[in-house]
């Protein structure tokens, strides 16, 4: 387990700065410390490397999800927070970064992304229409348009940030969407609860 473990962790680490195609196995196994033949027995070419990083990256936001549902915010609170800890994660874990950088790579399976995409923008409108039924949200907003947007402008601000190496930058462009988007989506009452435990 722990030298799988190592493997996985050098090639996310190295997928997330230079892509797929750009890593080799030689590079990720000099990272990893192990032996060769502890490599091959794990991984028998690059591609299962890519996908056990992937599934690794989805455990990241499956335990991220788990842990937000343990906390008992209301809805909205919880998709604010949801893309925080996001950022968080692709800023401060290697997986999860190696993961996503992934998942955006054209040398990847199309239908990854497609999960991946469609899991968040899910994850967000579930939160959503629980915010709605509990009158957080105004009445117009229409729940799977905003998720979608949500999803988007997160996936966006990820991308510039990584491709531009300014990735420090990612939390105050993230905190910066919401303050556009919750005077547009939050009722006046939700959002100056919101201000004030801020």
């Amino acid at each position: 387990m722990a030298t799988r473990a190592a493997i996985v962790a050098a090639a996310a680490e190295r997928f997330a700065e230079v892509g797929y195609h750009g890593a080799t196995l030689s590079e990720i196994l000099a990272r990893s410390g192990v032996t060769k033949g502890a490599m091959y027995f794990h991984f028998p070419h690059k591609e299962a490397v890519a996908e056990v990083v992937i599934a690794a990256t989805d455990a990241v936001w499956g335990a991220l999800l788990a842990d937000l549902e343990a906390r008992g915010w209301d809805p909205l609170r919880t998709v604010v927070v949801m893309t925080e800890r996001v950022v968080d994660a692709v800023r401060r874990d290697p997986v999860a970064r190696g993961g996503v950088r992934l998942l955006n790579d054209v040398a990847v399976k199309v239908e990854h992304g497609a999960a991946h995409y469609r899991f968040a923008e899910e994850a967000v409108a579930a939160r959503l229409r629980e915010a709605a039924e509990a009158g957080s949200l105004r009445p117009a907003v229409d729940v799977a348009v905003l998720a979608r947007q949500v999803a988007t402008l997160m996936a966006g601000h990820h991308l510039i940030c990584d491709r531009s190496g300014t990735l420090d930058v990612l939390p105050a462009r993230v905190a910066a969407m919401w303050d556009v988007l919750l005077p547009l989506i939050a009722t006046d009452d939700w959002l100056a609860e919101y201000r004030v435990s801020t």
